[in-house]
């Protein structure tokens, strides 16, 4: 009998070492996957950054393909006015290559917006001076430079006067100001 328990034993160490064994193999190659996925996620990290790069290199292509049509007309508006002193010529083709550089930046999604009589606004404006003015506070009363905007995001605000109350002036008995 006690051979028995002994044989026993000895069988079930060897299933509990192959158990063992088993589980180390196991683990070994849940660790090699775990290093090997460690290291596909920095290669993914890697090259997520080399395409983000790529794409704000060339992120502006269009953009600048569509405009070297403009510059090729300015240069030849040049030209042409060192060849010709007449203004009047000169003058059309200025404007045909003004309205082809808005058209161009119109179809990149650019807008200019107008802010006369609008409520001042600092996310839209940028204030350049206040002045006294009959229009209610806080009237954009002049456009000094125009705003701009790109697909809904005003990259450019507008730079403007905005009014102020009038403050009147009180005159003594000699029709001199009491106030500076």
């Amino acid at each position: 009998m006690e051979k028995k328990k002994k044989s026993r034993r000895a069988r079930k160490i060897e299933r509990l070492k192959k158990e063992v064994e088993e589980a180390k193999l196991n683990a070994k190659e849940n660790y090699e996957n775990y290093l090997r996925a460690l290291a596909d996620m920095d290669n993914f990290k890697k090259r997520m950054l080399k395409d983000k790069e790529e794409f704000l290199k060339y992120a502006n292509v269009r953009l600048v393909s569509s405009l070297i049509g403009v510059l090729d007309n300015f240069k030849r508006a040049v030209e042409s006015a060192n060849l010709s002193k007449e203004f009047e010529p000169f003058y059309e083709g200025i404007k045909l290559i003004y309205n082809q550089f808005q058209d161009t930046l119109k179809s990149e999604g650019l807008k200019e917006f107008s802010s006369l009589g609008e409520i001042f606004d600092p996310s839209r404006h940028e204030a350049m001076l206040t002045i006294e003015s009959d229009k209610p506070p806080n009237t954009v009363v002049e456009e000094v430079e125009g705003g701009y905007i790109l697909n809904d995001k005003v990259i450019r605000p507008a730079k403007v006067y905005v009014a102020k109350e009038k403050v009147e002036k009180e005159v003594s008995k000699n029709g001199e100001s009491d106030r500076n």
